[in-house]
């Protein structure tokens, strides 16, 4: 038999040439086994060398004796030692051990690889502390991680499953060990925790989930070492902003991107969160436009879509706070939970919740920006749910068509059309992101004590509106102008100056346009709509003619008619006034009937009438004149 084959681990791993003849077909077995198995040792060894890379080196290898160690004790190596034999890096807990004969023996048992405790973590309210852990993973890379001391109750299931997630290895036998050895000794060093991201109290650093922007001695303390969907930088910043630089002269894109970094700025000029909601026809490109605004915090991981409760968007809030929540696709959103997401997101408080003793457990806060996108409006999305949009939803979440010349675009520079130009947006976001959210903290942080809420009121100037409420939604797009301003003077945003200005005053009438070009406060017109809408419904059916007793109702009747010259006057009960009005407050649809000059006749100092009805006495109505093509939604 032709031994080639056979002898090819031989000779490659030997060099010595071929085997002798009488070798043996079992001999020629064994040795190519043998062969094998010595490269898998080498193969292992050469991972080993890179993990502990003094493991195999024994003439520097620590040596510790018992008699040294004040028992018990825990030690921690982060290289091969001997105590009564060599022993491999990790935390160790040495005691005696006293048998039943009386013998007493020292004894050291394996607890997990190399986690140290660097120090004490204390809340910038000082009412919560933690550890500061840093430990060695698979891969021997070295991480820290601010530990809220809260997790070492119980079984400690949730912390080992933290630690084994990122890389320690955690023995079965001895895991009980671990929160004992966690608060074995009380370091000296301590430093503030930070639970959620953004400024700081002090205002002085920026804390990311996995950095810290600026001088201040602080760490991120959370429960899970998991940063899926945080704020991260990868890529290029240089290629970033040679995408950026496409979106010149595209207003939509332009506004993402400011939007996207004010979120920095509301602590600055004491600013509630609030934000951007496009929308627009499917595959014009509203998802390019919020993957373009994300690009400036995260990857792709950063965008979210609307698929979420109010109290799932809530840890997630917390997470990016002073940042952007870019949230896709309303139309997966629970319809009637749209509301009171907008509401949750825009006042920065979560629910107060209870925890398992009954107390009130610390509640989420954040601030931050918001951009959404969506092919149908808040108002359209909320009342699919049966719910009506307040005004206080619209200017948190201002509505606004995104749709231009070219889908989003109205300059596709180089590109043939539409679609070729949302691709490479797509591809680059995806490659380089990250970047301009810190350099944009970076140069907040470098200006100081700037005035920022000055620089804010200037520019709130050049946004004419004609109502409280436009003036709210005024004051937010001269924020995101104000953020695109500062980012282009810093060199961050390769944009000619006065453009995020522009930009952001194109969007700012496309959203008056759309709230309708008569102003006037949101609950104004809605309440006229709601009253509108009630007549038409039931104006033949709920209503009778006053001057005839023997029209009767087909329903519950809501009032009775009067045809006059003029047209035909409504006298409505309280009860169906209210039901009509919708959820407002009874008063504030008095007051819109009354501006409006609905309410023709009544009683001197009233709004309502004493009204005789046949067989029905006096009753209070009130006597209402809708008028079409009113200033109503």
């Amino acid at each position: 038999m032709d031994n080639t084959a056979l002898t090819l681990d031989y000779e490659t791993t030997e060099g010595t040439g071929a085997l002798p003849d009488d070798y043996g077909m079992e001999k020629v077995e064994a040795h190519n086994e043998k062969i094998r198995r010595r490269k898998a040792r080498a193969h292992k060894l050469d991972c080993n060398v890179l993990i502990d890379p003094l493991h195999n080196s024994g003439e520097h290898v620590e040596r510790l004796l018992f008699n040294e160690l004040e028992l018990p004790c825990f030690i921690v190596k982060d290289d091969w030692f001997e105590l009564d034999g060599k022993r491999k890096p990790g935390v160790w807990y040495c005691f005696e051990s006293v048998s039943k004969k009386g013998e007493v023996s020292r004894k050291a048992v394996f607890i997990c690889s190399p986690v140290h405790v660097e120090g004490i973590s204390n809340t910038e309210d000082k009412r919560y502390f933690g550890r500061l852990l840093r430990f060695r993973d698979a891969l021997g890379r070295w991480r820290y991680w601010s530990m809220p001391m809260e997790l070492l109750r119980g079984s400690c299931e949730e912390l080992r499953g933290e630690l084994l997630a990122a890389g320690v290895e955690i023995d079965v036998k001895n895991r009980n060990h671990l929160p004992t050895y966690l608060q074995w000794l009380t370091p000296e060093n301590v430093i503030t925790a930070a639970t959620h991201t953004g400024w700081t109290a002090k205002g002085g650093a920026f804390v990311l989930h996995y950095r810290i922007i600026g001088d201040e001695k602080v760490h991120f303390q959370s429960e899970s070492l998991s940063s899926d969907g945080a704020a991260r930088a990868d890529g290029s910043y240089q290629k970033w902003q040679k995408m950026a630089a496409f979106c010149v002269s595209n207003p939509v894109l332009i506004v993402s991107i400011c939007v996207s970094l004010s979120g920095a700025l509301l602590i600055k000029v004491h600013r509630d969160s609030g934000g951007v909601h496009w929308i627009g026809d499917s595959s014009i490109g509203k998802t390019t436009a919020l993957i373009v605004g994300s690009s400036v915090w995260g990857g792709d991981d950063y965008k979210r879509t609307w698929r979420a409760t109010s109290n799932g968007l809530e840890g997630v809030a917390a997470l990016l706070s002073d940042t952007c929540l870019c949230l896709d696709e309303i139309s997966e959103a629970d319809p009637r939970e749209v509301g009171a997401i907008v509401y949750s997101l825009g006042n920065g408080v979560g629910k107060q919740r209870a925890n398992k003793i009954g107390s009130a457990r610390q509640v989420h806060r954040w601030r931050l920006s918001l951009l959404s996108t969506g092919e149908r409006s808040i108002t359209a999305a909320m009342q699919e749910g049966g719910k009506q949009a307040k005004a206080g939803q619209l200017v948190r979440l201002l509505n606004i068509p995104a749709a231009r010349r070219f889908g989003v675009f109205d300059n596709l520079h180089s590109f043939t059309d539409g679609r070729e130009m949302a691709d490479y947006f797509k591809t680059e976001c995806a490659k380089h992101y990250g970047h301009a959210g810190i350099k944009f903290v970076e140069h907040i942080i470098k200006q100081g004590n700037a005035d920022f809420g000055a620089i804010l009121a200037s520019l709130e100037t050049q946004f004419i509106h004609t109502d409280t409420q436009a003036a709210r939604a005024a004051s937010r797009f001269a924020l995101y102008a104000m953020a695109g301003e500062l980012a282009i003077e810093a060199g961050i945003l390769p944009w000619p100056q006065g453009s995020a200005l522009d930009a952001c005053k194109v969007m700012f009438e496309q959203w008056q346009l759309m709230r309708g070009n008569g102003g006037g406060a949101t609950e104004h017109k809605q309440i006229l709509q709601n009253v509108m809408d009630y007549i038409l419904k039931y104006g033949d059916s709920k209503f009778t003619d006053k001057n005839n007793p023997d029209d009767k109702p087909k329903i519950d009747r809501a009032g009775w008619y009067i045809d006059k010259p003029g047209g035909r006057v409504y006298l409505f009960s309280s009860a169906a006034l209210r039901e009509a009005g919708g959820n407002y407050d009874f008063n504030r649809v008095l007051d819109a009937l009354d501006f409006e000059q609905w309410i023709v006749e009544r009683d001197t100092g009233k709004r309502g009438k004493k009204t005789a009805i046949t067989g029905g006495g006096k009753q209070t109505l009130y006597w209402i004149k809708a008028v079409e093509g009113g200033d109503h939604a």
